[in-house]
């Protein structure tokens, strides 16, 4: 059952930046987000290199339904649901890998890479060759393209074009690791499971805010070099004290008023980036390499606001781009308070060994179950999803109000997408809060673009 107009409305507060704790754990809204938004949405599920080769195959989730996308003989490719028509079991166990064909395990239907179904067993003898092999071949999606090597899917048959769907932020996005030269994914997607509701680690890929209390131990340690910016200035942090009243001496800074160190895009069906320009983070003492962002390619495909952006995409709903570490990740929801986490690292195809290793360490040891930073991340997610589902907690409103009514939301219809220069903010998760309550209400395409279309100032 739909949840009803007039309580949809409710959830979340554009104007007041706030927003009901129920929707972290309700699982009736979870329903209806596998339903309006991952039944409907372009999700990513590969990039093409996994599948070079005819026979490749790698399976990507699409809400509750399993996918086998699958480089065809002719080059092609095929997103497959991985379920026999027969009596609904998997065609394929692996993950990934390279196959002439898929066979059920349980009575040996198969299949061909196309999908079709080739071979029953006792079709002669028990199904009097009556049997519509024709019809009864593996489903397919209902659209499937790429962009810049990344593959995408739906399983709505009326969604728009792919790039039309990614929009000029979604393509920017995309653009920040394709740009970086011929990429190819590292064989090995780290995959793990956190006690948390899918959205709690969207928000968190915008927060700039958390780094220097959630990370500070990381910070101190040299995990991870704190960015400086000569022009900021310190964060105040009065009455800011640990537990045995020790107060915190915070790292990093942020933008005085006239210098914003922040950029923003807000784009149509709820894509957006948030996070710091070039200039504010520089080089991190060599660990990041800008100069793709000069490169011919890069001018003619990005804007110059994208080119200055050092922030992490969020792709709606779920795509998550980090550029500056050459990776991106899934939120994969499993449950309302259980989400998987997915990260593809990327390296260019010339890179040699030296290269890959580092480039692989710092994925190991930033992000994933062992890194240090989502470790720390997972943390947060899990507590406030906890925390936020009493009968009493969730009947608090949960607080976006950082700058809020302070973006001014620039659209010059250039190659930029609708952007906010500004101080560290709460814009991007807002902005998505705001256009996932406009998927859920499950209005049609053209409404959909009307309502996540941007305002003037958020």
């Amino acid at each position: 059952m739909a949840i009803a107009a007039e309580k949809l409305q409710q959830l979340v507060s554009l104007d007041r930046g706030e927003i009901d704790r129920s929707i972290f754990s309700d699982s009736e809204i979870f329903e209806q987000e596998i339903t309006s938004i991952f039944g409907r949405s372009w999700l990513f599920l590969c990039h093409e290199s996994q599948i070079a080769k005819a026979g490749d195959f790698f399976e990507a989730p699409m809400g509750r339904d399993n996918v086998l996308v699958v480089r065809q003989k002719d080059g092609g490719i095929k997103g497959l649901l991985n379920t026999c028509a027969h009596r609904g079991n998997a065609v394929c166990r692996a993950e990934e890998g390279n196959v002439k064909n898929f066979m059920c395990t349980y009575h040996g239907w198969t299949y061909d890479l196309a999908g079709k179904l080739i071979g029953v067993p006792g079709l002669q003898e028990l199904y009097h060759n009556e049997l519509d092999l024709a019809a009864h071949g593996l489903r397919e999606v209902a659209q499937l393209d790429t962009y810049r090597g990344f593959v995408f899917a739906t399983a709505d048959r009326d969604a728009p074009p792919l790039a039309e769907f990614l929009g000029r932020t979604g393509r920017a996005g995309l653009e920040m690791i394709a740009g970086q030269g011929e990429m190819e994914v590292v064989p090995g997607i780290q995959k793990f499971v956190i006690p948390c509701n899918w959205k709690f680690a969207v928000d968190n890929l915008f927060d700039w805010y958390h780094p220097q209390i959630t990370h500070l131990s990381a910070l101190q340690a040299g995990l991870v070099p704190a960015p400086t910016d000569p022009r900021g200035r310190q964060m105040s942090a009065t009455g800011v004290a640990g537990p045995d009243g020790a107060e915190l001496e915070l790292m990093g800074g942020v933008a005085n008023e006239d210098t914003p160190d922040q950029i923003v895009f807000l784009d149509v069906f709820g894509h957006a980036l948030a996070g710091p320009t070039v200039e504010t983070m520089g080089n991190l003492d060599g660990a990041v390499d800008h100069s793709w962002r000069d490169t011919p390619r890069a001018r003619e495909a990005l804007g110059p606001m994208a080119r200055r952006a050092v922030g992490h995409t969020n792709i709606f709903p779920t795509l998550w781009i980090a550029p500056e570490i050459r990776q991106v990740s899934l939120r994969v929801p499993r449950g309302p308070e259980l989400t998987e986490i997915w990260w593809f690292t990327f390296v260019p195809r010339e890179a040699g060994p030296q290269e890959r290793a580092m480039t692989i360490q710092a994925a190991i040891h930033v992000f994933g179950p062992a890194g240090a930073l989502e470790q720390e991340d997972g943390e947060n997610w899990t507590q406030s999803t906890i925390q936020t589902r009493g009968t009493a907690s969730r009947m608090i409103p949960q607080a976006l109000k950082m700058n809020l009514g302070r973006g001014k939301i620039v659209d010059d219809d250039g190659q930029d997408p609708p952007y906010i220069e500004c101080g560290i903010n709460e814009h991007g998760q807002l902005w998505t809060f705001a256009s996932w309550m406009a998927w859920l209400s499950g209005c049609g395409w053209d409404e959909l673009r009307n309502r996540t279309t941007p305002p003037d100032v958020i």
